[in-house]
């Protein structure tokens, strides 16, 4: 579990970093070309002389989210493809977190305290870089941000009629429930692991159980507060203080949504 959560943690630089330098570039050419094949780019990248444009393919460290289709000759090729679909899967961030987070909320009590320490923190990053990552796609590729490969995986799980009928706003209302969702979720698992290794960082209630966590985090997200449970220890703040941040990422995403539609309009 904690292999998994590293290495999707550390895909998550390469990635981004790749989207936030050829993002300009991939809304020139989608421009010039009329279309919306993001995952053709993201794939096997492209070269186009008419917009002066080369962008490189997706990096291999991002575990192949984007689709890369490759023919298929014989059963050895059939069997490598449905092999790296089960990687896909392993590795997509809304699974990994529900598995992992499940797993260390059920076993927090059993658990070494380095590796309880080591699976909270992989989850709660893997919440605010989940969060980051929907900034930079929004800023990188606009509108177009429907079509990214990592949107498309939550729009064709949570709503695939969202995704097939290419209505954005229903997409991108669709989208920002997963986020929601996802950052609640990442940082209540966070807090009962902070609570499980040194119940001091919280003061106001005792014995506290996930429920109680999950509902800690959704006042935490909303900044309302009036839970009863206070962050008293340093660690426990730090962690507060990034769960309210984030807010502002996604009131940055929603902005940047609203802002393009106007422009369309």
């Amino acid at each position: 579990m904690d292999i998994a959560l590293l290495l999707k943690i550390a895909a998550f630089f390469p990635d981004n970093l790749w989207l936030w330098r050829n993002g300009p570039k991939i809304l020139a050419h989608l421009r010039h070309e009329q279309t919306s094949d993001v995952d053709r780019i993201e794939a096997h990248g492209v070269t186009c002389d008419f917009c002066k444009v080369q962008i490189s393919p997706r990096p291999r460290t991002s575990l192949r989210y984007s689709r890369r289709d490759m023919p298929v000759r014989d059963s050895s090729g059939s069997l490598r493809r449905r092999l790296r679909s089960l990687v896909n899967l392993t590795f997509w961030t809304p699974l990994l977190i529900a598995v992992s987070g499940s797993a260390l909320t059920m076993l927090s009590a059993d658990a070494a305290s380095s590796l309880l320490a080591l699976g909270t923190a992989e989850i709660g990053l893997l919440g605010f870089l989940t969060l980051l990552a929907s900034l930079v796609i929004r800023y990188s590729l606009g509108a177009y941000d429907i079509y990214y490969s990592d949107m498309g995986r939550y729009l064709g799980f949570f709503s695939r009629r969202a995704f097939a009928h290419g209505s954005a706003a229903q997409a991108h209302s669709v989208y920002l429930a997963a986020l929601l969702l996802l950052s609640v979720s990442c940082y209540a698992v966070t807090y009962h692991g902070l609570y499980a290794l040194q119940p001091d960082l919280f003061a106001g209630y005792s014995g506290a159980d996930f429920p109680t966590w999950l509902y800690f985090s959704a006042l935490t997200a909303s900044t309302t507060g009036a839970s009863g449970i206070y962050a008293v220890g340093t660690l426990s703040r730090l962690v507060v203080t990034a769960q309210t941040s984030t807010g502002l990422i996604l009131v940055c995403w929603a902005i940047g949504v609203l802002a393009s539609v106007r422009r369309a309009r």
